[in-house]
């Protein structure tokens, strides 16, 4: 049996793992009242005037700053662990871990940048592998979302300050 055989066998056991981290996470939100899901891109910008948007490229993004998502906010607890154990996800969550700990890899996640934190379009079981894993960032190729919503006397306002978001 090869390397990546015995990884991903045992990436069964920590998707189990990770998706007990999601079930307390839920828990934990239930008891702190704070929303146990990620924040939708969506409704954060809802309102907000249409701004054009920045290509930054290819960045090393600090895990700790993806507080969102861009479609799939309720997949995911605040910490990118999985709240739902659909078959599906479930094997797409293994086969990325079994690339992150063979030292395959995996390509770049697609996040939206608002102000200092990011909002992930494509990648969401990537950044999910890496959360659990502890790894401080992440590659990402990065699209700044200006608003007026972000900048200057508004972010006291904005609700990303209210989720404790600096």
């Amino acid at each position: 049996m090869d390397l990546k055989t015995m990884i991903y066998i045992q990436s069964e056991a920590e998707f189990s793992r990770a998706r007990s981290k999601g079930f307390w996470d839920i828990k934990r939100s239930q008891v702190t009242g704070n929303k146990p899901c990620l924040l939708s891109l969506h409704e954060v910008i809802k309102g907000s005037p249409s701004a054009a948007t920045l290509n930054l490229g290819l960045q090393d993004v600090p895990l700790k700053n993806i507080v969102g998502s861009v479609g799939r906010a309720q997949d995911f607890t605040r910490r990118f662990m999985p709240r739902i154990d659909d078959e599906r996800d479930k094997e797409r969550w293994r086969i990325i871990y079994t690339l992150a700990v063979s030292g395959a890899g995996f390509p770049p996640v697609d996040v939206f940048q608002i102000g200092p934190v990011y909002f992930v379009q494509n990648g969401h079981h990537r950044v999910s592998v890496a959360s659990y894993l502890g790894w401080p960032t992440l590659q990402a190729y990065v699209t700044a979302l200006p608003s007026p919503l972000i900048g200057g006397a508004d972010l006291a306002r904005h609700p990303l300050q209210r989720e404790g978001v600096h």
